[in-house]
């Protein structure tokens, strides 16, 4: 790399795998002890093609998944090592200039983390953990943790490599067709998370067309400040005389890496379908190339695990809520001593509502366990939004136990000038990633003066680059001071924003004010606070920590932003006004009386007469025992409400109402399954992504508790509208996507027969047959698997007709495609759980 020439990784080992004949395995790491000499010779046909780092084949090697294998994953990951460094020997006796680096190579472990799945990030690190380590004791050279799709994994492996072993650490990640991730992370975000982590080189592999990479790695290039990695795919397998075949030739695999370079990548190999030929012509034609001098950037990001705002800058300043803070804020005190969590989510779903792009989450309070609380809070806010979090106290012990499992990049509030503090929070940004809110206070306490406090800001950053932390990631706090008492302060605050600015502005500093301070004790504060906050703005505020249900700041905000240009045609302004008016005058007092007037709320007498909202000739009012229909509607938009948001702790409450009086199939025909269709819809459509579908469904899922325990106390039973088997086939250890299609289709009232992973053909049919089913589901990630599919599906057609039963077949995974799917014989292709669903009505009719 400071040649500032390529480096060339290797291509698919799956692929490879394939094309030997009459290789019998269970998994293809098997083959590291059964056929080690079959692996060495792919591995040192890569290397003598130009490979400059050669990956071991132990891509599923992690004790979780290979739980019930013949070797431990640790077995495994030695002997694969072992058998590259015998590779590259070898071919350094044939050519004595061979330059090549051992990387361990590591995949998703297969099932999805907390709360989308069952398993902890504490498990998910120590199997990482143990595998890493094992790595390093062999001798790798580097680790790669590859084709990944949910940034909260990612997290877990890079922190477990990190802290105990002192490998470099490459990641990639794999996209969908969206430019999307499994967790709906894009581009940016994973950019955004990944530097954060500290990781030494990232990019993206597998994938699907060469068109798709090359936007991808454009994107990738866009905002890394950091080598990037690009593995695609040689296309889509198309499935030729029973065998995964991949189109793209070497030479057109290596011109779509030749564009891929002059967007800016430095590191180039192949994934699924690419070969020692597909490398060989790619490092023929790259290697004398010379790399693209990589753009300064200085954008300032905060993301979550699927979201990433951008503060100042192009696109002007942000707002961070400020509700969710105990200080004078009595229900809050109460929600956080009740351990309400609801309370939480509710609060930070309205100021989300009123216009809040990052939530403060404080929870300092005496008599609680802060940490605990914090996290607690945290995880609780993460599982229903995917709004970034500014995480606020005052406790470094606190800051570090919720950074480690905060999902993203989160904004730390705070750290100061005092040596003492610095020394406690600089090592937690630096070790967990994150930007930080700086102070300017330090051991003198607060200047007076602007060019007091833009001197402690300077000694702030002179600290943070100590640790690497960038300029651009430091929102620097000038204090906003009571006016009332310090009548001055406020004019020096906003001076020392412009001199700050001034300084450091083209390397990207960013400036952060809790604005409402400013008008303690005073009456109207609102007067107060909107006027300095638009003297704020004007300075450089880049973030603004305020309550975003306040009507007078929104405005300002949404005012300066028109004002300023960050505002594109005015229209964020055009749509939140239109219509509406201004609350200062008698035309709008009007309006808020007969509203109130037409909706019953209140009644006004005018001469006399008593003027009410008006009741149709014949309505009577509602009994205690009778539910009108506009209360009904409104009870079951509450539910579809509760389930499109993922209010899961609110489903059997507002189930048990509409419970009283409505049947069972009527809740969920009106409200569950209208709202999983608009959810399934959103999913669609790209406006909510995987996290969101599987919280809607375990809405449902307490929905459907609180139904079956009626139904069970009137000995009843609920209708199932059919049986549908599901499994992984043969030889695939990854069932990622078999579970998210059986939490779907059981909230969709199916049953479902889980076969699990790594299922036979044989058990399979088998079960089709005695349990005459007439929709069976069949998925696969690895191209080395997509050949079982093809077998399982012919065993089910043969034994089918000689049963004399139907049965029709979905099939999905990364790997497939509809015409694949055709081919090999499949009724239908679902490219996700929502068109799984879709399949399984048009087989059932329901």
């Amino acid at each position: 790399m400071q040649k500032r020439e390529p480096i060339f990784f290797d291509g698919g080992m799956g692929t490879m795998i394939q094309k030997i004949p009459g290789l019998s395995y269970s998994i293809p790491e098997d083959l590291n002890f059964y056929n080690p000499e079959a692996i060495k010779e792919i591995h040192k046909k890569y290397i003598m093609a130009g490979s400059n780092i050669c990956t071991t084949n132990t891509f599923g090697a992690n004790p979780i998944k290979l739980e019930n294998a013949s070797h431990s994953a640790q077995e495994f990951i030695e002997k694969g090592i072992a058998l590259v460094k015998e590779a590259i020997a070898e071919c350094k006796k044939q050519n004595e200039n061979t330059i090549c680096f051992t990387a361990w190579d590591s995949g998703q472990i297969g099932k999805l983390l907390e709360p989308n799945g069952p398993l902890t990030f504490d498990e998910a690190y120590n199997s990482y953990k143990a595998a890493a380590i094992a790595a390093e004791k062999s001798g790798a050279d580097l680790a790669i943790i590859e084709t990944m799709s949910d940034l909260y994994e990612v997290k877990a492996a890079v922190l477990a490599i990190k802290e105990n072993t002192k490998l470099p650490v490459i990641t990639t990640m794999t996209f969908q067709p969206n430019f999307r991730t499994l967790t709906g992370a894009d581009v940016l975000t994973c950019v955004t998370y990944l530097e954060s982590l500290h990781v030494d080189v990232l990019g993206f592999n597998c994938g699907g067309s060469l068109e798709e990479d090359i936007e991808i790695a454009n994107q990738f290039c866009k905002y890394s400040h950091i080598p990037v990695l690009s593995q695609p795919n040689a296309g889509l397998p198309e499935v030729i005389n029973g065998k995964d075949v991949f189109k793209v030739t070497p030479e057109e695999f290596s011109n779509a890496q030749e564009k891929i370079l002059e967007s800016g990548v430095s590191i180039f190999g192949g994934c699924c379908g690419t070969t020692p030929d597909h490398i060989k012509t790619m490092t023929e034609k790259l290697s004398e190339k010379k790399l693209k001098a990589s753009k300064e950037k200085f954008q300032s990001f905060i993301c979550s695990y699927n979201k990433t705002v951008q503060a100042g800058g192009t696109v002007g300043p942000v707002i961070i809520g400020e509700r969710i803070n105990p200080t004078g804020k009595k229900k809050c005190k109460e929600a956080l001593q009740n351990n309400d969590m609801q309370f939480i989510i509710d609060e930070a779903d309205s100021q989300i509502n009123s216009g809040a792009h990052i939530l403060d989450v404080n929870v300092g309070l005496p008599g609680i366990n802060e940490k605990e609380m914090m996290l607690q809070a945290v995880k609780s806010v993460q599982k229903v939004f995917n709004t970034p979090l500014q995480i606020d106290s005052s406790e470094s012990d606190v800051l570090e136990y919720t950074l480690r499992y905060y999902n993203g990049k989160a904004l730390v509030n705070s750290v100061n000038g005092k040596q003492e503090v610095m020394d406690k929070v600089f090592p937690l940004i630096k070790h967990y990633g994150g930007a930080i809110v700086a102070l300017c206070i330090d051991e003198d306490g607060i200047s007076p003066t602007a060019e007091g406090r833009v001197k402690v800001a300077e000694k702030i950053i002179h600290e943070a680059a100590k640790y690497e932390i960038p300029i651009r990631d430091i929102f620097i706090d000038t204090l906003t001071l009571t006016v009332s008492s310090e009548q001055k302060a406020s004019l020096e605050t906003v001076k020392a924003i412009r001199i700050l600015k001034a300084k450091f502005g083209k390397e990207g500093i960013q400036f952060v004010l809790g604005v409402s301070n400013i008008s303690f004790g005073l009456p109207r504060r609102d007067i107060i606070n909107s006027r300095f906050f638009m003297l704020a703005l004007e300075a450089g505020l880049s973030a603004a920590i305020i309550n975003p249900a306040s009507t007078p700041m929104m405005d300002t905000y949404r005012a300066y932003r028109a004002l300023g240009c960050f505002d594109e045609n005015c229209l964020d302004y055009i749509q939140t006004y239109t219509g509406t008016i201004d609350p200062t005058t008698e035309k709008f007092r009007q309006k808020i009386i007969l509203d109130a007037v037409n909706d019953g709320t209140i009644s006004i007498q005018i001469n006399g007469t008593t003027i009410a909202s008006p009741q149709k000739e014949g309505e009577k009012k509602n009994t205690l025992t009778e539910t009108s229909n506009t209360e009904k509607n409104t009870e079951e938009k509450a539910l579809i409400q509760i389930i499109e948001k993922g209010f899961k702790d609110k489903a059997a409450d507002a189930t048990a109402r509409l419970l009283e009086k409505n049947a069972p199939v009527k809740i969920i025909d009106n409200c569950i399954v209208p709202a999983l269709d608009n959810v399934g819809k959103d999913f669609e459509t790209g406006k909510k992504f995987l996290p969101q579908l599987l919280l809607s469904a375990e809405t449902v899922g307490n929905s459907f508790l609180k139904i079956k325990e009626t139904l069970a106390a009137s000995g009843k039973e609920q209708e199932e509208k059919g049986t549908i088997a599901i499994a992984t086939v043969f030889g695939d250890i990854h069932d990622i996507g078999k579970n998210i299609v059986k939490a779907m289709l059981e909230n969709y009232g199916y049953k479902v027969i889980d076969l699990g992973k790594n299922v036979p053909a044989e058990t399979v049919v088998k079960t089709v047959i005695e349990n005459k089913i007439r929709l069976v589901g069949l998925s696969a990630l690895m191209t080395t698997t997509v050949a079982n599919m093809e077998e399982t599906i012919n065993q089910l057609h043969k034994a089918l007709k000689e049963n004399n039963l139907e049965c029709k077949i979905v099939v999905g995974g990364a790997v497939l495609t509809p015409d694949y799917a055709k081919k090999i014989g499949a009724d239908f292709y679902a490219k996700d759980a929502m068109e799984t669903v879709s399949a399984a009505k048009e087989v059932f009719g329901k």
